[in-house]
């Protein structure tokens, strides 16, 4: 009876485990849409966060599930990039910086990752909850990275790009 009983749980935990993965490796699916067809709580939490945006493109994309939307804008003559839900709620903010922008934290960092490299571009990530990482891409050791780190110089992620 115990056996069972273990099995059971294991057989749980597996579905789980494979309901959960599915998600993750959903794709990403994006269009780019019209002004018209961006829903006004996007365009007034857009606005609310980011008042004198300008430029605005915007793709409707679904991430596990959910329909967000990709807001690009221009403000002061930077590129920045916004994510909110149907309701016009902010998912992150995304900033492009100069490389050195970057926390020298950071850099130093991304510096003992490779023996080669050449820092291509950076961006800032401001998360609602107060969070803030850092979104590089290099070339290290001649091939293309994507790299995430917090703002403590953590290393979150190292993706070939």
């Amino acid at each position: 009876m115990e056996r069972v009983r273990g099995l059971k749980k294991i057989v749980a935990l597996w579905a789980g485990f494979s309901m959960v993965a599915a998600v993750l490796v959903t794709p990403v699916e994006a269009k780019t849409i019209a002004l018209e067809e961006i829903p006004a709580a996007v365009l007034t939490g857009l606005k609310k966060h980011h008042h004198d945006a300008g430029a605005i493109t915007v793709d409707k994309e679904t991430h596990f599930g959910l329909t967000l939307y990709e807001v690009k804008f221009v403000t002061h003559g930077q590129q920045h990039q916004a994510l909110f839900d149907q309701q016009g709620r902010s998912f992150a903010h995304e900033e492009a910086i100069n490389i050195q922008q970057l926390p020298p934290s950071v850099q130093a960092t991304v510096r003992k990752l490779f023996n080669q490299l050449t820092l291509k571009d950076a961006e800032v990530i401001h998360h609602p909850d107060g969070r803030i990482e850092y979104e590089i891409d290099v070339v290290g050791d001649g091939l293309d990275w994507e790299l995430v780190l917090d703002n403590q110089a953590k290393l979150l992620s190292k993706e070939r790009d």
